[in-house]
């Protein structure tokens, strides 16, 4: 058996912007954290439709009968090269096997299509290790496996607290160029790489598909070996930088601190991380200027509307009132913010939209080096938001090629969204940040 990663375009790149204009190209974690549960004589390789422009001839030589194709999907644009990649496997003799967030949220559906053979939901490495084991000896395999908080060896869910994965020793191997996963980011670097040391959350965001393609768990690898990990990509990319673009990376502090200490000791460079609003408020001085001592200088952080009623529909629970806080006092320790707003809730009157425009340009008052960014709400099913809404307002049946069509910066739903307010979002998003990097 061989194995074939394939990494489809986002064909975002009006949305998804690095400091030098280029669309954000992230390293394929998924394939990396996969190939280590794989026996090490299985050969792989990595195609990446976003760097290799080439990747079709290349995806044609390398598929076979003895090929398992592995593709990792989100919803939206990269659904489109998935499918494509998907038909020319199969029409090779291939296997293929999707997996993702799409996969997770939408594996009947995906059962369906005549293109894929297996669908892996949830924290899939182990399960496709075990995948490719079954039909590397013949055994029967299911059409679909779901390891949403699925108890074993890597993962128990719990109800509180991070769950730890066994191991973090993704294949770093099956990178052949790193340079080709920078990203010039004017808050850290400009040769910037990124990396995750945790997948899924313990919040309950009405709107977020994250608890739903995680089971409403989160599991957090060692944070010594993360720390290795990191030293070493930093290493091999030749970085400047390093983003985490863990969910919610700092929603254990003390690991989040330790992991800064450590970095800081093993590389000394700057990094960027994710930071969930109540968390940042309620995050002592201390502890941030420890943060901010050991090279973290920027924070994503999502305040989703500077309504009250609408933070509360969100599921955020904290006080918007606090916004200025929270701007100022990441600006005091030298950090700075990026800070997501959404538009088009559900029962939300007209005026929240210049609501929030004018929110997200009081933090850009606060300090120049804060930015940010407003998205129209897109229900995902699975969520409550999604049920909520579809009590009322039924929401399409999309096929999986519809699927491919959604994109967050854009009013798709009339009856939800107040689309002459399209225009507006969108100019606003160009001041409020140079670039796309939520």
């Amino acid at each position: 058996m061989r194995l074939v990663y394939f990494q489809p375009r986002l064909n975002a790149e009006r949305n998804y912007r690095n400091g030098a204009g280029t669309e954000q190209v992230w390293t394929p974690w998924w394939a990396l954290l996969l190939h280590q549960y794989v026996p090490s004589d299985v050969h792989a390789e990595l195609i990446d439709a976003r760097t290799d422009a080439s990747w079709e001839k290349a995806l044609e030589a390398a598929l076979g009968p003895d090929v398992l194709l592995a593709v990792s999907v989100m919803t939206g644009h990269a659904i489109r090269d998935s499918i494509h990649a998907s038909k020319v496997g199969r029409a090779a003799g291939a296997r293929v096997v999707w997996g993702g967030p799409h996969a997770t949220l939408f594996a009947e559906d995906l059962e369906r299509e005549p293109y894929i053979d297996h669908v892996i939901t949830g924290f899939g490495a182990r399960s496709f290790g075990r995948l490719v084991e079954s039909l590397r000896a013949g055994a029967p395999v299911p059409r679909t496996t779901d390891s949403r908080g699925a108890a074993g060896p890597m993962l128990v869910t719990l109800s509180r607290g991070p769950t730890h994965a066994e191991n973090f020793a993704p294949d770093l191997t099956l990178v052949s160029d790193w340079s080709r996963y920078l990203n010039a980011d004017q808050a850290i670097g400009h040769r910037a790489v990124n990396l995750i040391t945790s997948e899924g959350c313990l919040r309950r965001c009405t709107y977020c598909s994250e608890p739903a393609t995680s089971g409403h768990s989160w599991l957090a690898y060692d944070v010594e070996q993360c720390a290795d990990v990191a030293s070493e990509v930093i290493e091999r990319a030749d970085a400047d930088s390093l983003k985490l673009h863990d969910p919610n990376f700092l929603q254990d502090l003390p690991r989040g601190v330790r992991f800064g200490q450590l970095l800081q000791e093993r590389v000394g460079k700057p990094w960027a991380a994710t930071l969930h609003p109540s968390d940042l408020l309620d995050i002592a001085d201390d502890d941030l200027a420890r943060l901010s001592a050991s090279g973290l200088r920027r924070v994503l952080v999502g305040l989703e509307s500077p309504v009250q009623e609408l933070v509360n529909l969100a599921g955020k629970r904290y006080d918007v009132t606090r916004i200025p806080e929270i701007a100022t006092k990441l600006a005091r320790h030298d950090i700075a913010g990026m800070f997501t707003f959404i538009v088009g809730w559900p029962g939300a009157t007209e005026p929240h939209y210049q609501q929030t425009i004018d929110s997200a340009f009081g933090i850009k008052d606060v300090s120049a080096e804060h930015q940010a960014k407003i998205h129209f709400l897109e229900p995902w099913p699975g969520t409550p938001i999604f049920k909520l809404i579809s009590r009322t307002l039924p929401q399409p049946i999309r096929t999986t090629e519809d699927w491919a069509n959604i994109d967050y910066y854009f009013a798709h739903l009339p009856k939800l969204h107040s689309t002459e307010w399209e225009v507006a979002i969108r100019q606003a998003n160009e001041e409020l940040s140079p670039y796309v990097e939520a």
